[in-house]
């Protein structure tokens, strides 16, 4: 189970694996942290369990020939690995041949909900494009990364954002069902609860980020290259997944700030924390302390996105991929 662990965000592991209440005098210390961590993702995010399982079931190699007749082969590495190895596997369970000239992902949302993107690569440009209409004000924490760096997002253009908000949703689902070890971890409510959002904030921003990046690309490709805008229009596959990650990933979001109100209200009338929230700063005072901890809810990001993302500048792209609601 070791490969799991590579999956389970470093961060977290890291939080809960320090302050993990455990003796002392344990022979391996390590090993039961470890194994705690694994129960708990069980039991509180049974999907993300799911997933990790069947990445782990994986082989080392998977093949395919692929359509231009070479062999197509990929490994374990990090989290988008498991989607990643599914073409190969989707392709061989349904008689197909990776394209090596196609952007082709597998995405994967539940045990019972996937999908598998296959969109010519000739048809989409480099997200780098997009540095030419994106102004300076609006580049977020992400923007160097996926928008002017060297990832998937250049060959793949929106399939590889997409790929990234389907990453950062799996992700978010994750630290949004992890609440109560954050609170067996540090030792009480109050203070896992600051936790889980101190480590749940930029997750939840990228929903923000990505919205942006995919609309941006939408609209620029719109206008600049509307034969192939609406050749991915019309491309069921890539609007089903789209539809079902993004709205997906807007109700984790939704339910992740009812979370912490619910969280706060529960703890305030305990009477044993003090917890305000000032804007999107949530402030924690525990017990008799004289001081209170702060962290935002969202990452600064979120507000400059905001203004943009709920003004009218999309409602062209919206009317087109209906499937994206008017806000």
């Amino acid at each position: 189970m070791n490969m799991i662990l590579k999956l389970i965000s470093p961060a977290f592991l890291m939080t809960l694996a320090w302050n993990y209440p455990i003796n002392d005098n344990a022979k391996d210390k390590s090993s039961v942290e470890k194994e705690w961590v694994m129960d708990q993702t069980r039991k509180y995010s049974p999907d993300s369990w799911d997933l990790l399982l069947q990445y782990e079931s994986l082989p080392e190699k998977m093949e395919a020939e692929a359509a231009d007749g070479r062999i197509a082969t990929n490994v374990h590495e990090i989290a988008h690995a498991y989607c990643g190895l599914n073409i190969f596997r989707h392709a061989n369970e349904n008689g197909l041949k990776p394209d090596m000239n196609k952007a082709e992902e597998f995405f994967y949302c539940s045990p019972c909900k996937s999908f598998f993107v296959s969109f010519p690569l000739k048809s989409l440009f480099p997200s780098r494009e997009l540095k030419a209409v994106i102004p300076g004000n609006l580049r977020t924490f992400r923007f160097n990364t996926y928008i002017g760096g060297i990832t998937s997002t250049q060959p793949e253009g929106v399939i590889g954002l997409l790929n990234e908000l389907h990453s950062y949703y799996l992700e978010s689902k994750f630290c949004l069902e992890m609440l109560e070890p954050y609170k067996t971890a540090e030792g009480s409510d109050a203070s896992g609860f600051f936790e889980w959002v101190h480590n749940s904030q930029s997750k939840m921003t990228a929903f923000y980020e990505f919205d942006f990046f995919i609309k941006e690309y939408l609209l620029y490709m719109k206008g600049k290259y509307p034969a192939r805008y609406n050749e991915l229009r019309s491309y069921r596959p890539f609007t089903e997944a789209y539809r079902t990650i993004r709205i997906s990933y807007e109700e984790l979001v939704n339910d992740y700030l009812q979370k912490i109100k619910t969280e706060m209200a529960a703890l305030n009338s305990s009477g044993k924390a003090e917890i305000t929230l000032e804007g999107t700063d949530l402030w924690v005072r525990e017990g008799n302390n004289d001081t209170s901890a702060g962290t935002p809810v969202f990452s600064k990001d979120f507000e400059i996105l905001k203004p943009v993302l709920e003004s009218d500048r999309y409602q062209e792209i919206v009317d087109d991929f209906p499937v994206l609601g008017i806000k």
